[in-house]
Formats: C-alpha cells, structure tokens, sequence
C-alpha cells in the first residue's frame, strides 16, 4: 500500500502543481485576485477526480488521465483568457451551444498570440515534467502484489475524504453546496471557487436545471402606473437595435437622421449595455434574458409576457427583420415564439443570394431598409416592427467592398470635410494610426445605417404614420473590435468596471409623447440624465401603450418612473448605476463619486431585487421549456 501510495502520489503532484499554477496565471490574466478564495474547496475536487488514477494501473496510463485533465484545463485558460481581452467576459459551460455562432464570428484581431504561446508552453512543460517522473518511476518503482484490491481501498478511502470534507459544517462550505445558479454571479463565483469548483457547480445547475424540484407559486406585483401611462395607447411600434452604436457616433452633420430623433425625441444621455447582441435584442423584446441559458434549437418556451406575444394579442401585426441566416442564435426558431407573426431574416430579403462573410463586408443598412420596407409598416391596422442593424458590426478595416462602397457613396469626404470644418472629432485621433482608420471606418458604417434610418423616417411620412408612431433605438454594446472601446480610455481607466466603457445610444421617438413630455416636466431640452438601459424598453412602451404589466417578470421599469434602476450585465454578472459597480451585488469595487450610505443601501436593494427577479424568471425558463419533436 505504501509504493502505491508514493507512486500515485507523486503523480497527484506534479498534477496539482501545475494546476495551481494555471489557475494563478488564469486568475491573473482576469484580474481576480492571486487564488480562490475557497482554495480548499477547489483543491477537493481536483483530489476527487484525480482519485481515478488509483484504479489505474499503468503508471503511463495514470499519467495521460491526468494529462488530458489538464489539457482541459489548459483549454479553459485558453478561452477565458480570450474571452476576457475581447469582451471582458468569462467563459460558462452554457456557451458551448454558441460555439458555431463563435466561429463565425472570430477573426485573427480577437486572437492573442501570448494567450496561445502560454497555453502551449503550459501544456509541453507539464507533458515534459511527466516524462522525467515517468522515467524516474520506472527506474524506483517496484512490482505492487495485490494492486486493484488496494487500489480500490485508496480510491474509495479517496472517495470518503472529499465527501467527509463537504459534510463539514462550515461556512464556505455551506455556501458551496447550496449555491443556486453560479452562472448568475459568473465573476465572484470563479473568483470564489476556482476553476474546478466552479464547473464543477456549472455542470450540477446544468443537471438541476433538467431535474428541477421547485416549489411554491412565483407571485405577481403589477408594477405602478406612470403620469404618461395609456398616453399613446394604439400607437404603432418601431424598435431599432442599432449594433455597436455608441452616442460619440451621433453627429449633426454626418448623421442628420439619427440626431434628429436624438434632438426632437426623448433621448437618455445616461444609457448603458454591454452584453452580445443577442441578449441585448431579447431584453429589449420580452424584458429579461435568464441566466441559466436559452436553447431555442432544442425547446419552447412560454413567452406570453413578451411585448410582440401581447401585442399580436391586441391586433398589431407583429415583424422582425435581421440580415443574417435563420439559425445565428437561432432567430429563426426563436423570434415566431416570441410572438413575432412575421420573420424576415436574409433568405426572405435577399432570396437566392449569398449571404456575406465575418470580414466587414456586410450588407448595408440603407440595402437591408429598401428590402424591409414594403412590409416594415401596416395601415391598415397598428403594427410592431422590430430590426436589428448589421453594417456597424466590426471589423473595421477588412471589408474593402465596404470600404470602395463608403468611399464612393462619398462617406469618407464627408467625415474629411467635417473633420476638417472642426464638425467631428477622431475619438482616437492621437492613437495608433491604424486606429484613427478604423474610427472613421466606423463613421462611415454609422452614416449607412443613418441613411437607412432616413428612408424609413421618410416612407413613415409618406404614409402619414410618422405621428402615430413610437420609434425607439438602442445600442447593444460598445465598439469592441480592435480593443477599441479600451483604447478610447486608455488615458483614463479602461478597467472592466468602468461602467463608462459600456455608455450607449437609447432614444424614444414620437411628437405627441415629446410635447406631452415639455409641458409636463417643464424642461426646454429633451435631454433626459436618468440611468438607463435596455431592460427599460419594456416596461416603457407598455406604460406608454397602457398595459399593466407583472414587474417580477421584467429587470426594469418604465424610464418614467420615480424608480433609479441598476443594470445587470449578464455578460459580465455585474451590476452597476451610474457611481457603483459590484460583481456581487453587495461589495463595491469601483466608484466615482463618493456615496453615502443611503445611496449604498438603495443600490444594495435594487440588486437584491434584482437577484430575486432572476431567479423567478430563471424557474419560468425551466418549468416552461417543452422539448422539440
């Protein structure tokens, strides 16, 4: 028992050596702190499933068991750290069910060449560590009479040990076991537990989730009444997700169409998103996005609470319109559950044509809006009309049919020209060169989907639907291609919690609702500093359309309310106003302005309200999903 003991042992070491060693380089990489705060709890697991290599009996064999744990482990890094330079996001078990949509979607700009070098050179120094204690083994290590009799005792005497440490009644302990949903505080929970412990709690949510055991009835709170609700009640609906639009874009002179909204309609200077665009598209549809994923390929959901599913019950025709094939984040499953009655993705806009690439040369808008338009608007009834953009999706300095086509429809003379007349600043101007081209490249993309807003404004006129209509646009996230959203505060803090990197374009357009607004508030200027996001846009337009709504469904309320809202990025599972930002929703990691602790407080109750909504809408996503035949 001893030489089985001391051989396997010193296997189990130079594993867990590197493994500690991966996790430091992955935690660093992230910036967690130097190890998980429940160290103990982390290193358990690893024990648990290093256990296996006792009923192993070839030391070789023993050795690529935990080399391929490792090779996972290696992997995890890998992503993580890939994912944390792009997006400032960690990567969850969940998310391979978008593993296509990834790979359509990455280029060689969203790779790091260290990331890659540091995963090789982990992986071959430990394959090379193996080798030597390999040789060294075989040298010192003896024949084992009885081997399996006593490898089974050392496995189950394994065994025992970890089940007797979470039998312990400790704290950190207790917490760990009963840990709900870690995906919902993805960043304290890695910090908290590691790599292991926290896919380890991953995959047992996962399993949850498919077994749930739920009890009691989720209540209803109808959320209050504004001064403005019903006040455009039979309005029809357009909702714009503008993609990587952020209000430095916005220009007078460039974007004509886009300011006009922004000056003439309610526009909310205080905006913020930052998660894919996909989630940001369903906030801003049904009100929330669960936290224990979405799988529309797979099952249905009940979303009768979504704004199109209420509306098509009120007699709107209901639209959603996207350049891009049918099954990117499934859509063309997802959005008739939705209760979108019509779906035009890029088969009923362009049928028969090639679909474009991931290198910049997408469609333009203003091309998409001249498809979209014979059945973008109705009269002869009211209509919800939701379009997501395309042509502002980075890259932003491949697509040279892109770039001809700017060129040519005069995009970058413009910029030049208003550049030069002291009408529009290179945010980037003192950068890198490259960067200031890819700036203006943006530019130009946000001059076609301005072009394509004007047509739309314009055949609304030409209808004389304009007045009877609420138009709101939103952004999804910041312009995150080429590091540059990071590198517009590199003067400054570009930190992941500098909840200014995630500042976003949010508007509402609609004559009536802007005069009713000037005469109410008494303000002379349509600029409103309210904290918002798009989890507001929900609850808004049902205010506005006078529909009495159950808020435990929806993250936000209406922008009109006396409410001070939080957002919670499901991308990064933080919560942050316009002052704090949390991963937790109780410890503060960054401020700008000194709080009180009232303002403490009120924040603290808004997540807490927050987590509690998350959880409701979490055991809907699971108690409704119904499997595909």
């Amino acid at each position: 028992m001893k030489a089985l003991l001391k051989q396997k042992s010193q296997i189990f070491l130079v594993f867990i050596l590197y493994y500690l060693i991966a996790e430091i380089i992955t935690f660093i990489w992230v910036d967690f702190s130097f190890l998980p705060r429940d160290l103990i709890i982390d290193l358990m697991i690893a024990l648990a499933l290093s256990s296996f290599i006792f009923l192993i009996k070839s030391t070789k064999w023993s050795m690529i068991y935990l080399g391929f744990l490792f090779f996972v482990i290696t992997m995890l890094f890998l992503v993580n750290a890939t994912m944390y330079s792009v997006y400032y996001d960690l990567f969850t078990l969940q998310q391979l069910s978008l593993v296509g949509e990834a790979a359509d979607v990455i280029n060689a700009d969203l790779l790091s060449v260290w990331v890659i070098l540091i995963a090789i050179g982990l992986f071959t120094t430990y394959v090379v560590a193996n080798r030597y204690l390999y040789k060294y083994l075989k040298k010192t290590s003896g024949y084992i009479p009885n081997y399996y009799a006593k490898g089974l005792a050392s496995f189950f005497a394994t065994v025992l040990l970890v089940i007797g440490f979470f039998m312990i009644n400790t704290e950190s302990i207790n917490t760990f076991l009963a840990d709900a949903n870690v995906t919902t505080f993805k960043r304290a929970s890695f910090e908290q537990y590691g790599i292991l412990g926290y896919y380890t709690k991953e995959l047992e949510d996962i399993i949850e989730q498919n077994n749930p055991s739920y009890t009691g009835i989720i209540p209803v709170d109808t959320a209050d009444t504004t001064y403005y609700y019903n006040s455009l009640e039979g309005m029809n609906v357009i909702s714009i997700l503008l993609e990587s639009v952020q209000p430095f874009a916005i220009n007078e002179t460039l974007t004509p169409n886009l300011y006009r909204l922004m000056t003439d309609g309610l526009y909310f200077e205080n905006s913020y998103s930052e998660n894919k665009t996909n989630v940001s598209e369903m906030i801003a549809t049904i009100g929330n996005y669960p936290t224990v994923g979405l799988d529309a390929e797979n099952y249905t959901y009940d979303f009768s609470y979504a704004l199109p599913y209420i509306l098509s019950t009120e007699g709107y025709t209901t639209s959603y319109f996207h350049d891009n094939v049918a099954t990117f984040y499934d859509r063309g499953l997802l959005m008739p559950q939705l209760g979108f009655e019509n779906v035009y993705l890029h088969e009923e806009l362009f049928p028969g044509e090639e679909i474009w690439n991931w290198n910049g040369n997408y469609t333009l808008d203003s091309i998409t809006m001249e498809k979209m338009l014979p059945y973008l608007t109705t009269t002869d009834g009211p209509f919800y009309s939701a379009w997501a953009t395309m042509v502002t999706h980075g890259p932003y300095d491949y697509g040279l049919a892109n770039k001809a086509l700017f060129e040519e429809l005069g995009y970058f003379a413009a910029i030049d020209q208003a550049e030069e007349d002291g009408l529009w600043t290179n945010i980037l101007a003192d950068g890198a060169e490259e960067d200031a081209a890819r700036i203006r490249h943006y530019q130009a993309a946000v001059m076609n989907t301005d072009v394509a807003i004007g047509m739309m404004l314009d055949s609304l006129e030409e209808q004389d639907l304009l007045d009877n209509t609420i138009i709101v646009l939103y952004g999804d996230h910041n312009v995150y291609y080429h590091d540059l959203y990071l590198k517009i505060f590199s003067d400054t803090d570009n930190s992941y919690y500098n909840m200014e990197m995630y500042h976003n374009f949010f508007c509402i357009y609609n004559p009536s609702l802007t005069q009713e607004y000037l005469e109410h508030s008494g303000d002379t200027d349509t600029t409103i500093s309210k904290f918002v996001s798009p989890y507001n846009i929900v609850p808004t337009l049902m205010d506005l359309l006078g529909i009495q709504y159950d808020q435990n469904l929806y993250l936000g309320t209406s922008v009109f309310s006396d409410e001070e809202d939080v957002f919670y990025s499901i991308k990064m599972t933080g919560f942050f106003n316009y002052n704090m930002y949390s991963v937790d929703g109780e410890e503060i990691i960054y401020y700008k302005e000194q709080y009180t602790e009232e303002e403490y407080q009120a924040f603290v109750e808004k997540c807490d309200a927050i987590k509690t909504k998350i959880g409701y809408i979490n055991r809907i996503y699971i108690e409704t999903k119904v499997a595909r035949e």
